[in-house]
């Protein structure tokens, strides 16, 4: 189980600029959300991503990278890995390809279970052992068989209809969208979460938008309804809600 949080800005900016002083209670939820972190951010060569199995709250690396690194987009992960995964580099998050990142919170169960509804090219850029990269390459399955949207759109519902999972929470980005994903068992919430676990929320500004998991001071901030998707088009500055 993770905790996530992503932004889209219309200036190039850090994270923390971006979210304001109530960052470090977000950096907060890495000690308990301990194994490893990640950050990928937006760049015309394509996603620029940094990740290690320590835990945030510990890793000398994770100031410098997140407080200079700037960027008109990007997407933060804090790693609790699900029973049986391995904590290492290769299954920290995100996940990427091209100008495509990725960030996931839950679990796909089995974990192997994606596997044959991947296609055969995509599963050889496997890294890790988890069911989240997995996740992300059949996210990118659908997408090389129509467009970044519809790739997204598809593999959400097919996983929703066709599979067992806690939760496929998740958050994408590319060079034209920032897309958050709501969809999760609440039946499933892990024991020591709390029932809003799940729960993400997201703020608009003029600036543009921040989305983060739940568990920190959020005041003001929308929340983004089970069963739903948030596509925030980051050329001309508009959002859209839809239900999955």
């Amino acid at each position: 189980m993770c905790r996530l949080m992503a932004f889209a800005s219309l200036t190039e900016t850090t994270l923390p600029s971006f979210v304001g002083k109530e960052f470090p209670e977000f950096v907060e939820l890495s000690k308990a959300h301990r194994d490893g972190w990640g950050l990928a951010l937006a760049s015309r060569e394509g996603a620029r991503v940094t990740k290690t199995s320590q835990s945030a709250a510990e890793s000398p690396s994770f100031t410098d990278t997140v407080f200079s690194q700037t960027s008109s987009a990007g997407l933060l992960h804090f790693r609790w890995a699900s029973p049986g995964l391995e904590v290492t580099d290769k299954n920290s998050h995100p996940f990427h390809y091209g100008d495509i990142a990725m960030i996931h919170n839950g679990a796909v169960t089995p974990y192997e279970s994606l596997v044959p509804r991947i296609d055969s090219e995509l599963l050889t850029l496997r890294n890790g052992d988890t069911d989240s990269e997995l996740y992300f390459l059949f996210v990118l399955t659908m997408i090389h068989r129509s467009n970044f949207l519809d790739g997204v759109r598809a593999a959400i519902r097919t996983i929703k209809s066709e599979f067992d999972y806690s939760s496929i929470n998740s958050m994408f980005f590319n060079n034209d969208y920032l897309v958050v994903v709501s969809e999760h068992n609440l039946n499933r919430i892990p024991a020591e979460g709390k029932e809003d676990y799940y729960e993400l929320r997201y703020r608009l500004t003029d600036e543009g938008i921040v989305a983060a998991s739940s568990g920190w001071k959020q005041d003001g901030w929308k929340l983004l309804e089970n069963h739903q998707l948030l596509i925030y088009d980051r050329k001309n500055k508009s959002h859209t809600l839809e239900s999955i």
